[in-house]
């Protein structure tokens, strides 16, 4: 409708298209607001498409309502660090610790007083903290920033209590914790200390903030999750995700349209999403929207195969290798040798005949007289004089019997070529036929 995908029209898109007019640069970070799209680049540019009815994309033009390109915003002389994007605001945060914003301004949400509440900024303003922030998250209609320090300053809609604090302007919130992470829903916050504990704040009527029986919560409230330690959060409209230290993933609040990747419509606490663990995978990253989830998974630890101290990740459309032991090898009673040699034909044109012989190599066996040879001649393809004449290969086994089945199995009729062909021990063998395929033994 707004053309927030970037692609040059306000279509509906249901697989990934790229944004052709982005690809000359290497996008770091994005950020999706209700209606408007915004991301930065490694040379600090930053670029929005979508809505712009609200100054959303920086551009102070009345005539720019919206884009349905990429649109150049700002260009930032030290480094990005995190943008974040609310419905109808945006917030930059830089390496040096300031905060730029731009957008709506109607709820105080981007930190400012203005002479006219419903006032917008349409160009990008740094925000007065006195402190160097490291992290931003923004909601609806609110913001959040952490500072070096560990304190959590929020601004905006006061509804429900999910700034912490009953003030619209920007003030810090009172809490002794040390906060290192903020995440914003639509009327809820979540914050996350540096020793792993989440904290939260705000409406609770999906359970989104995990506390039972509470509709709404003002201030900063313990939420117990897991014994785990806590190391990534993020909020949706109305829902919440937790990751923890070693992979799994929380979520609670709204569950329609199986957002919580667990089939409950509502969840009021956290709850383990056993989906992944299942599946032997450990989250990494999680991502809300309004009604939908991204999650990026990896699979574990044990996952992996040491094959000679190379980690390899398993394969799923192969066989596992079978593993043999080397006494089992060392005491082998047979050694079954196979090679091939080429023969002149009467055309001029050689020929790959494969012989398989049966030894008996058993050093005990004092009967010379019960050793045999065996052997099978099989054309197999004609060469020409650049081919290595001999090849051989040994292959360990007792199971003599299983190779002359399988190649037996493998072999095609054909009656000229019978007649044409001198065969090796005819009582005990079969006629030696054109191998239409490549002979492939298992042990």
């Amino acid at each position: 409708m707004f053309g927030q995908l970037g692609l040059g029209h306000t279509e509906n898109v249901y697989k990934p298209n790229c944004v052709k007019n982005l690809k000359p640069d290497k996008v770091k970070h994005i950020a999706c607001g209700r209606s408007h799209t915004i991301v930065s680049t490694d040379k600090n540019t930053v670029y929005g498409f979508g809505d712009n009815s609200e100054g959303q994309l920086g551009q102070p033009m009345i005539d720019v309502l919206n884009s349905y390109d990429p649109i150049r915003v700002t260009q930032f002389n030290d480094n990005i660090i995190q943008i974040s994007a609310g419905s109808y605001h945006t917030a930059v945060l830089l390496e040096n610790g300031d905060v730029y914003v731009w957008g709506s301004n109607n709820e105080r949400q981007l930190g400012m007083d203005t002479i006219n509440d419903s006032a917008n900024i349409k160009i990008p303003t740094i925000v007065p903290i006195n402190h160097p922030v490291v992290f931003i998250s923004c909601g609806h209609n609110h913001t959040a920033f952490v500072t070096k320090v560990g304190d959590l300053f929020t601004c905006g809609d006061r509804e429900y209590g999910k700034l912490g604090h009953d003030l619209w302007s920007l003030n810090k919130v009172d809490t002794t914790e040390k906060i290192v992470q903020v995440a914003c829903g639509a009327n809820h916050t979540v914050a996350l200390n540096d020793a792993g504990k989440v904290f939260v704040c705000g409406k609770n009527d999906c359970g989104q903030i995990g506390l039972r029986s509470v509709t709404s919560q003002g201030h900063l409230y313990p939420c117990p999750i897991t014994n785990e330690r806590i190391v990534q959060i993020n909020c949706g409209e109305s829902h919440s995700a937790f990751i923890t230290a070693s992979g799994k993933l929380f979520m609670c609040g709204d569950g329609k349209y199986g957002k919580l990747c667990i089939d409950i419509n509502q969840i009021t606490i956290p709850m383990l999403v056993s989906k992944f663990v299942d599946k032997n995978l450990n989250v990494q990253m999680v991502s809300c929207g309004g009604n939908h989830t991204l999650v990026h998974a990896e699979p574990a630890e044990n996952e992996l195969i040491d094959n000679d101290n190379v980690k390899q990740m398993k394969s799923t459309d192969t066989l596992p290798p079978l593993k043999v032991a080397k006494k089992v090898i060392e005491e082998r009673k047979e050694n079954i040798e196979i090679f091939t040699t080429i023969t002149p034909t009467a055309n001029g044109n050689e020929q790959e005949a494969l012989s398989v012989i049966k030894k008996n190599v058993k050093e005990n066996n004092t009967d010379m007289n019960d050793m045999t040879d065996q052997q099978i001649q099989v054309d197999k393809k004609s060469y020409n004089d650049n081919t290595p004449k001999i090849k051989n290969t040994v292959i360990g086994d007792k199971s003599f019997e299983k190779i002359e089945k399988i190649t037996n199995n493998m072999l095609v009729n054909n009656s000229n070529e019978q007649k044409e062909k001198k065969v090796v021990n005819k009582s005990k063998y079969p006629r030696n036929e054109r191998i239409r395929s490549r002979l492939c033994v298992f042990i």
